[in-house]
């Protein structure tokens, strides 16, 4: 019977540690699970942080939100305001510079309008036998004149003396005298465009030119022309190595012919018929004259002259140039 109790004891104790140790392995188990569970969790949340910063960011700039002062939003705003009202440091310099310039551009032209009296910088016109002529006093002394399709280039100087401002031209225009000085006064506005420039040679010669601007007279060019090719181009006059008169011939029926010792230049049209060009020009109405002429390789026999055309190797006759009527 002991043995009996003693068998029965070994199994029982047999038992209790199978399940002590069964105990042991399934605690082992769960901790082992738990352990991997735990670690998991550890990497998704580490994959998550890094895959969507923006979250943390964005939690970030929240939170920062949060400590910002309740009133910010008026705070910059005052900001904006005081720097809108605030100067540009150059601001002042440039009205005050521009407020100079003004004035001083006002000041320049009422003074150019209203007090200005020189001949120079206005065209002025004077009627004589029907025509008008037409001046205009450059500077450094120039003087150029119209009258019809003539221009006139001539000069001019200004004095003061005890008698007053004179004015003398170099050539005869008008009633303008070659080298005598004539007083002269203006009077008038010249923005108006109303001055008048009143000159005198003495009693009884007074005259005035009133300030214009100037109508180009033109001719009409003539129809179904038919251009001599012989005669087309520039010819010249020379004597002694020197250019004095000068006629150009146009392929349009359009002549020009100048008196280089002169200054006067003749504007007008042409018609060839037989031996003679029809030189037509105006000055108060049309003046057409009829000239005689023989073309000659570069030589050209014209106003009783001898040209030789420009730039040849021709060689010209001297002779006297016969003015053509109507001069």
């Amino acid at each position: 019977m002991d043995e009996n109790k003693t068998e029965l004891n070994e199994e029982l104790e047999n038992n209790g540690v199978e399940e002590t140790v069964a105990e042991e392995v399934t605690e082992t188990e769960v901790t082992e699970a738990d352990k991997v569970t735990a670690d998991a969790e550890t990497a998704e949340e580490t994959v998550e942080s890094v895959s969507d910063p923006a979250n943390e960011n964005s939690n970030a700039f929240d939170d920062s939100e949060e400590t910002l002062p309740e009133n910010i939003e008026s705070e910059i705003e005052q900001l904006d305001n005081e720097q809108q009202k605030k100067p540009f440091p150059l601001q002042k310099p440039v009205i005050i510079a521009a407020c100079i310039l003004l004035v001083a551009l006002l000041g320049y032209f009422l003074y150019v309008g209203f007090f200005l009296k020189t001949p120079e910088g206005v065209t002025w016109s004077q009627e004589l036998d029907g025509a008008t002529y037409y001046f205009e006093f450059k500077d450094g002394g120039a003087l150029k004149a119209y009258v019809g399709s003539i221009e006139i280039d001539s000069t001019y100087q200004k004095e003061k003396t005890d008698n007053g401002n004179t004015l003398t031209v170099g050539t005869n225009i008008c009633n303008f005298y070659a080298g005598n000085p004539a007083t002269y006064t203006i009077s008038g506005s010249r923005i108006l465009g109303n001055q008048v420039l009143n000159y005198s040679y003495g009693e009884g010669n007074d005259f005035a030119l009133n300030q214009s601007s100037r109508k180009e007279a033109t001719l009409d060019l003539p129809k179904d022309f038919t251009a001599n090719e012989d005669l087309l181009g520039t010819w010249v006059f020379q004597y002694f190595g020197y250019d004095i008169y000068k006629v150009t011939f146009n392929d349009n029926g359009s002549i020009k012919l100048q008196f280089l010792q002169d200054g006067i230049t003749y504007n007008g049209t042409y018609t060839v018929e037989g031996d003679n060009i029809n030189f037509t020009y105006y000055v108060a109405d049309s003046v057409a004259t009829q000239l005689p002429y023989t073309v000659d390789g570069d030589k050209l026999n014209f106003l009783g002259a001898s040209f030789i055309r420009e730039g040849s190797d021709a060689t010209p006759d001297q002779q006297a140039l016969q003015v053509p009527q109507g001069q």
